[in-house]
């Protein structure tokens, strides 16, 4: 713009329009207006300038990995202030985002690295005993029975142990609500139980109101919920206790269905983690019984997925009561 301003006056000057000293006075005002306006420039652009280069070092920063980069407290002018504090909550919700992402994968690997654990000591037992039985170290007639159920205990550890992992692995498919009876949601459960309770000669007592209406809600999910607490109370009481099911509703017109057992209990410092994927409360516990210590997860996991959710009420050494209460849709 100087020069074209410093011309336009020389073609003025050779068209006599100018003297020379009005020629040199015009071109003076006009260099230090450029210088002028020039300097004003960079006082205002060079700030943003580097506002510009600092956000962009936190967005290189934030492409190598680094989420955790030091907040912009950009001011001026509106644009990049705006700018700045969108980036800003874009880097929290991405370290977050990262943090739970980590945190999901560490409790699935600690999950998968107990379950490989625990499957050896099943494979261990049932190939002793099957080199046992082919080597003919065990041959009498009681042996070989004793091995035969050992091989089936163990078979069954193992499929439960695959079951559960599966589970969790499609715990949040999603199904459709059908219409329920709660007397034909029970009967089938209870029914699955009859083989073991006469081989054990165990009690099952069922309390269920005769005014509960139908109602429509997720089958499958409250059968593997139901189940999983049958389980535990079966596993986890001895063989002379009864196991009371009731059917309840509740002051906030929810359903409600408990498992009453009166075997060992859980201990009160072990009851906030009990839900949680990766928490034993005994792992010695866990072998004795067969368990991957995954149920109650699964079961709380579905429990809020209808609009549920489970209470438990133990007392070591005198018995556990849970329950599931989920809405009547």
């Amino acid at each position: 713009s100087l020069f074209i301003t410093t011309l336009l006056v020389f073609i003025l000057y050779k068209l006599m329009w100018f003297d020379v000293h009005q020629t040199i006075l015009l071109t003076l005002c006009s260099f230090v207006s450029s210088m002028m306006t020039m300097a004003i420039a960079i006082f205002f652009s060079v700030p943003t300038i580097h506002k510009i280069e600092r956000l962009n070092d936190r967005t290189d920063q934030i492409a190598k990995g680094n989420y955790k980069v030091e907040d912009l407290n950009i001011q001026s002018p509106k644009e990049l202030k705006e700018l700045s504090d969108a980036f800003n909550q874009m880097t929290i919700r991405i370290d977050n985002q990262m943090n739970q992402i980590k945190a999901e994968q560490d409790e699935k690997l600690y999950m998968v690295q107990n379950l490989a654990h625990d499957l050896k000591t099943p494979l261990a037992s049932i190939k002793s005993y099957s080199e046992g039985l082919n080597d003919g170290m065990i041959y009498t007639e009681l042996a070989k029975q004793d091995a035969y159920q050992v091989l089936i205990r163990q078979a069954d550890r193992l499929n439960q142990m695959f079951d559960d992992l599966t589970d969790v692995m499609s715990v949040n498919n999603k199904r459709s609500d059908t219409r329920i009876n709660i007397d034909q949601l029970l009967m089938p459960i209870l029914e699955s139980y009859q083989q073991c309770l006469k081989k054990d000669k165990r009690q099952l007592e069922v309390n269920i109101p005769l005014n509960i209406k139908p109602f429509y809600q997720d089958k499958i999910a409250l059968e593997r919920i139901v189940t999983n607490f049958i389980d535990n109370a079966l596993k986890f009481s001895d063989a002379d206790k009864v196991v009371t099911i009731t059917v309840f509703e509740d002051e906030r017109n929810m359903l409600g269905i408990s498992v009453k057992d009166g075997g060992i209990g859980i201990k009160e410092v072990h009851l906030r983690y009990i839900f949680d994927r990766t928490y034993r409360v005994d792992n010695s516990r866990n072998k004795e019984t067969g368990g991957s210590g995954l149920g109650l997860y699964i079961a709380s996991t579905l429990a809020k997925q209808i609009g549920g959710e489970i209470s438990v009420d133990s007392t070591f050494g005198e018995g556990t009561t849970m329950t599931v209460y989920f809405p009547r849709n």
